[in-house]
């Protein structure tokens, strides 16, 4: 498929992006030009025009969205196409719809034009209810392209499933403090709210056990509880749980297999507890379940009732929910509201981002450098962020590109921007242009950080954002030892398009000499501060061999 723009007399064959109504006509998305039709658009005035031409092995958007759509739907589902492209995805049956909210945006980072948008999921649906959305927003794909996709989906189970309703037999398991009326009446007003919420997922509230606000009563309750077989029990605490050393956390941890989640970023409602054993649940309500807003909270518990298996990485991430909004600060409590830092001009310093370069192959080190194990367990890479982040620079963003998946797995944790550069092969300086581009416009500069320099440490960074000057319009600020100039380079926003880093034969040739007059350099007097790992001897250096390891 090759995406053109033509005058229009030599535009035969060319398929339309999108419908065009002309003359009270509909020429659809992806229809192919003819002579007359030529004719009739120039009558419109039409004098250029943007489509495809097909190429060989290109198939249609109604055909790739039937082979796609037929590889996302699993059991419970079916689907339909349209000659446009879209496809919608219904339920074939009763019951509770299954997805994955992580795959799901994996799923839309596949293929630029390829879009899928579903329900919420673990939610009640009957059949031919529609469940998503597939839409191909071109007239064409290569079969190239669709074959990419479905050997990407082809490493999981079908992402959208309808799941048949199930009986469950459910206890409730009451954690007692003060066992009196006010308490009682609390206890009610859980439980209604959680047979109203779970009406008609088949849950069967057969038992109820009583324990005292002790590790060792509430551990025998549970116990008691899955004597008697029941799949899911609910607990519901007399107090809000306050942290996992908690009475009930602890009597929680003794008895399951795992705890798969200790809490919920939700504020008043944090208290939720998930655990298994031996494939049943454990499931403690927060103890404010009765009033507060528990959409999402809930379905976090459906999810867990509902999965075969449930494990710690599913709950690692919970989507935080929204707060009402419109909601103001009491009147009597304005005057003690405490005035955020950096909304006073005085001692005002330079705003300065980094950016953290990490998506380079290193081939001359023979092998990915910057995935290489350091002392502390953590990869190369990780030093040069670590160290952006502990600086006084801010916000941070690295840039990643090869094995882009496996340094996510390490910036999961701290909370740093990460942009991916799909053109990383093209060079370092798409890298350095797509950072530079996603730096927010109140910062008067950046400092642009090589990932393989392990030895720099945040004194360094700082030592170098202290040269730059707020409100001075062109600077650039950077290191030199002995004279040569070496990277990390501070450019002020002024020069983000001429920014570079400091080439590694620096001290073959002059380095930026364009911009000596507004310069400033600062020097090291310790080189190995300054290294950059581009050899395998270089790697020896800050990583050498442990004992015992194999070459």
């Amino acid at each position: 498929m090759q995406y053109v723009e033509l005058d229009i007399n030599a535009a035969e064959n060319v398929r339309l992006l999108s419908d065009v109504q002309l003359g009270g006509r509909l020429y659809p998305k992806g229809y192919a030009l003819n002579k007359e039709d030529i004719i009739i658009f120039k009558m419109h005035h039409i004098r250029r025009i943007v489509g495809v031409i097909a190429e060989e092995n290109d198939i249609s958007a109604q055909t790739a969205a039937g082979i796609i759509a037929a590889k996302l739907c699993g059991e419970g589902t079916s689907y339909l196409t349209d000659s446009k492209g879209n496809c919608s995805i219904a339920a074939a049956e009763d019951g509770i719809f299954i997805s994955n909210e992580e795959r799901l945006a994996k799923f839309n980072r596949l293929h630029p034009e390829v879009f899928l948008n579903t329900i919420a999921p673990y939610r009640k649906v009957s059949k031919t209810e529609i469940l998503a959305r597939l839409e191909i927003a071109a007239p064409l794909m290569s079969q190239q392209d669709v074959d990419e996709i479905i050997f990407k989906l082809s490493g999981n189970n079908e992402l959208l499933n309808v799941r048949s309703f199930e009986n469950r037999k459910a206890a409730l398991l009451y954690v007692r403090l003060q066992d009196d009326r006010e308490e009682n009446r609390h206890f009610t007003s859980v439980v209604k709210k959680l047979v109203t919420d779970f009406s008609g997922f088949g849950f069967d509230f057969q038992g109820e056990y009583n324990a005292d606000y002790d590790i060792n009563a509430i551990a025998d309750g549970l116990e008691d509880a899955f004597k008697a077989d029941n799949d899911v029990i609910f607990v519901l605490a007399p107090l809000p749980v306050s942290s996992r050393y908690d009475m009930i956390s602890r009597a929680v941890n003794a008895v399951a297999d795992e705890t798969v989640c200790s809490h919920f970023p939700q504020v008043g409602v944090s208290g939720l507890i998930i655990a298994e054993k031996r494939r049943r649940r454990i499931i403690v309500l927060p103890y404010a379940y009765d009033t507060a807003d528990t959409v999402l909270l809930n379905r976090y518990i459906k999810q867990a009732v509902l999965s075969e298996k449930i494990l710690p990485d599913e709950f690692s991430r919970l989507h935080v929910p929204d707060m009402p909004a419109e909601t103001f600060i009491a009147e009597e409590n304005i005057q003690a509201l405490i005035s955020a830092k950096g909304q006073s001009g005085a001692g005002k310093k330079a705003a300065v981002a980094a950016v953290v370069l990490a998506a380079g192959i290193g081939s001359r080190s023979g092998r990915n450098k910057l995935m290489v194990e350091m002392e502390d367990g953590q990869p190369l890479f990780m030093k040069a962020v670590n160290a952006a982040i502990a600086s006084k620079a801010g916000p941070i963003f690295v840039v990643t590109g090869y094995h882009d998946e496996e340094m996510q797995e390490y910036l999961e944790n701290v909370d740093v921007n990460v942009v991916y550069n799909p053109a990383y092969r093209s060079g370092v300086k798409t890298s350095i242009a797509l950072g530079l581009k996603s730096v927010p416009g109140f910062c008067e500069g950046t400092v642009i950080i090589p990932a393989d320099m392990p030895n720099l440490t945040a004194a360094d960074i700082d030592k170098l954002l202290s040269a730059f000057k707020p409100g001075v319009e062109k600077q650039v600020c950077v290191f030199a030892n002995k004279g040569v100039k070496s990277n990390p380079v501070i450019w002020s926003k002024a020069l983000y398009e001429r920014a570079d880093i400091v080439p590694e034969n620096a001290n073959l040739r002059p380095v930026f000499v364009e911009h000596a007059d507004y310069t400033t350099v600062v020097e090291v007097k310790n080189a190995q501060k300054l290294l950059d790992v581009n050899f395998p001897s270089d790697i020896d250096k800050v990583a050498p061999p442990r004992t015992g390891a194999q070459n």
